[in-house]
């Protein structure tokens, strides 16, 4: 990774990324941020206003949106990845009084915004368990595999799969005040 801080705030981070090519193909990659807590309204243009991935968008529809980490989290019964809002070009994070952050990749990307971390969602076996971390999980994704399984079905296409050996994409995070 290579970073150049601007004068205004703004971080842009590049990489360079090289998957081993014997390795099973990726889930996703990307980054994850701990944002304070109150930092939880997004306004984001992509697919909405439900939840989409690369396999798992043709209901959605491509636009302007806005959501909470609470109204962006999918309540199934068994806690598991959700939210995400595939093909975005940017998404902003803020607070009740507008401060927070602009989000966008230098490619259309993938984001999600929850009030639980991964791990959570991951260790508890049903919802009721859940607890909400002390802050607002986002994940920035330069790309997520589909969330087709064969769980209970065929396995993934390969079309779908994040199967990539080499790539490049740029973050740009720039402040809102």
């Amino acid at each position: 990774i290579n970073f150049i801080v601007h004068g205004n705030g703004g971080i842009e981070l590049r990489f360079a990324v090289e998957r081993n090519a014997d390795m099973p193909w990726l889930p996703r990659f990307g980054i994850r941020l701990f944002l304070p807590k109150a930092c939880d309204t997004a306004e984001y243009y992509g697919f909405g206003p439900d939840e989409s991935y690369c396999d798992k968008h043709h209901g959605s529809r491509l636009g302007l949106y806005q959501t909470s980490a609470a109204q962006n989290h999918e309540d199934y019964i068994k806690p598991q990845e959700n939210g995400s809002h595939f093909g975005c070009e940017y998404v902003k994070l803020t607070d009740a009084r507008g401060t927070g952050l602009c989000a966008r990749l230098n490619a259309p990307f993938s984001f999600s915004l929850s009030p639980y971390t991964q791990e959570e969602l991951s260790e508890k076996a049903h919802n009721y368990e859940l607890a909400e971390s002390g802050c607002t999980m986002l994940c920035l994704d330069y790309k997520q595999s589909g969330v087709g399984s064969n769980s209970c079905g065929p396995q993934l296409l390969e079309r779908y799969r994040l199967n990539e050996t080499n790539f490049t994409f740029t973050l740009f995070l720039n402040p809102l005040e």
